[in-house]
């Protein structure tokens, strides 16, 4: 058998001879090409497994610097973001307090020149004539008074003050300028609840804490009227918001220029600032008394506007209950028709 392979071993008691067969030996030479690939194959994944790990380690390290990179900018974005709102806050305090002044300015001249035209003569309106003949307050009914007192300012903005600085020329505590003073000072703690006197919608929100008149609200109300809240420590609506008469609106503060926590307060018609002291006072049992100390608005066209708005609710109340009544048939007819029927 000559593709025999004979295997002769040696030792001390003889010898041990072993032949491996054709098959055998293929065997033998395979699973050594298997091992030799194995080998080959372990080195080659080792190979690129390593190369595979300083790749993502250089990945790692350039995402780790670009990272590092993106958070440096972000922070100095974000500075400058700081920086701008600060500046636009600063602005607009700034022009804010500018359009106080010059509102202030144009209220003074305006009861400035209404004085003057009181003095010469010039206003000779309605106004100027005794209550009787302007208003009969008496043939006002309760409907009328109810829609006047729920949609003009009537009544306190809080529940418990101290006036400390009223309407009116006056110097002002802070900048001891003397200046005309468009509202009441009402003293009240810090969180004390401000209630909006009338129906009507937010007209301005402007929060600032440091100058001017600090939180401000503006809430315009029916028939021109509109009223404005200072210092106030938070708020409770939104522009654009409607609110009903007795909503809490904010609560009192001290900010802005203040020498302490108070509420300032006024009501002004058609942009002119009247004296909030007069419609605090109004009141369902105080009712007649605005007509007597307001007669800058003309109250008797008033009056008749908001006659012919109820007139035409009750009116309109009046035809929704008819209507909704059932239709009797006359009795006459009825006993017609029941004496047809029998015949």
């Amino acid at each position: 058998m000559p593709h025999n392979i004979r295997i002769a071993v040696s030792h001390a008691n003889g010898s041990r001879h072993f032949v491996l067969s054709p098959t055998l030996k293929k065997v033998l030479l395979s699973m050594l090409a298997t091992l030799i690939v194995a080998i080959f194959a372990s080195i080659a994944t080792i190979y690129y497994l390593n190369h595979r790990s300083t790749t993502a380690e250089v990945s790692l390290k350039n995402m780790t610097e670009q990272s590092t990179e993106l958070s440096g900018q972000l922070e100095s974005l974000n500075q400058q973001r700081q920086q701008l709102e600060q500046l636009i806050s600063n602005k607009e305090e700034e022009y804010a307090q500018i359009i106080e002044d010059k509102d202030s300015q144009l209220n003074y001249l305006t009861k400035r020149v209404s004085t003057v035209e009181e003095v010469l003569g010039l206003e000779k309106d309605d106004a100027s004539l005794p209550l009787a003949d302007r208003l009969d307050v008496a043939a006002i009914n309760s409907a009328v008074r109810a829609t006047m007192l729920q949609l003009i300012p009537s009544g306190k903005p809080i529940e418990s003050y101290r006036r400390s600085s009223g309407y009116g020329s006056r110097t002002h505590p802070v900048t001891g300028n003397k200046k005309f003073h468009l509202g009441l000072d009402l003293t009240a703690d810090i969180g004390t609840p401000v209630y909006a006197p009338a129906d009507g919608v937010v007209e301005y929100k402007r929060p600032s804490r440091k100058k001017g008149y600090g939180n401000l609200l503006k809430i315009d109300h029916a028939f021109g009227f509109m009223t404005l809240y200072a210092h106030l420590d938070k708020f409770n609506v939104n522009t654009g918001e409607f609110v009903k008469k007795g909503d809490l609106i904010g609560w009192s503060g001290n900010t802005g220029l203040s020498t302490g926590p108070h509420l300032h307060y006024e009501v002004r018609f058609l942009g002119r600032a009247l004296n909030p002291k007069n419609f605090i006072a109004w009141t369902p049992d105080n009712f007649e008394s605005l007509f007597k100390t307001e007669e800058k608005v003309k109250w008797v066209n008033l009056v008749k506007i908001v006659e012919s708005m109820v007139s035409t609710q009750v009116q309109l109340a009046s035809d929704a209950v008819n209507s909704a009544q059932p239709v009797k048939e006359p009795e006459g007819d009825t006993t017609l028709a029941s004496t047809t029927m029998n015949k």
